[in-house]
């Protein structure tokens, strides 16, 4: 990426697929779906650890 998001958008971008996928009757979510979320989830608390230690 060239122009990476600062932080505080990469998050709001992150949170909102979250939002998004969670939205779905979870009787519908396929386990490609269940998989982004779950991996969405992990790149939203690594770019908070990130940030609260001080590496971004």
């Amino acid at each position: 990426m060239e122009n990476p998001l600062p932080y505080l958008e990469q998050q709001d971008c992150i949170l909102y697929g979250i939002t998004r996928i969670a939205s779905i009757d979870p009787q519908e979510l396929t386990p490609e779906l269940c998989l982004i979320e779950s991996n969405m989830a992990m790149a939203f608390c690594l770019n908070s650890w990130m940030f609260n230690r001080g590496l971004k």
